[in-house]
């Protein structure tokens, strides 16, 4: 029988991936500001049936050369955590279909998105 730290890295090579974001040394040229992280997020608009291989992320686009900072939601297999700097970079490879979760600053169920590609933006160590 494996142990518990066995089978977690077993699950991980099964995930096919690593759930540590890559950490950069450079502040981006458009920096991304997790507020939320680690949320999870549903197949359904009731928020029962949570998706399971992934979670939410919200994030901020701090591009100083902008004067709109807008805000996104994000599914991702990575680790982030709030506060941290991103660089804006994608997985189209992975996609989700519409997703709902529960807004955190809110408490309301919302609209994540229709269909979206996974974050795996390396986050800056600065």
């Amino acid at each position: 029988m494996p142990t518990r730290r066995e089978q977690q890295g077993e699950d991980q090579a099964v995930a096919g991936i690593d759930p540590n974001p890559e950490v950069i040394h450079e502040m981006p040229i458009r920096p991304y500001l997790v507020l939320h992280a680690d949320l999870p997020f549903f197949s359904d608009p009731d928020c029962t049936r949570e998706v399971k291989d992934a979670r939410l992320v919200v994030i901020r686009s701090e591009d100083p050369r902008q004067e709109h900072h807008p805000v996104e939601c994000m599914p991702t297999r990575k680790r982030y955590e709030v506060g941290q700097i991103l660089r804006w970079e994608i997985n189209h490879k992975k996609q989700w279909g519409d997703s709902w979760y529960v807004n955190p600053a809110t408490g309301l169920k919302e609209k994540a998105w229709a269909r979206a590609v996974e974050l795996i933006a390396p986050r800056f160590a600065g």
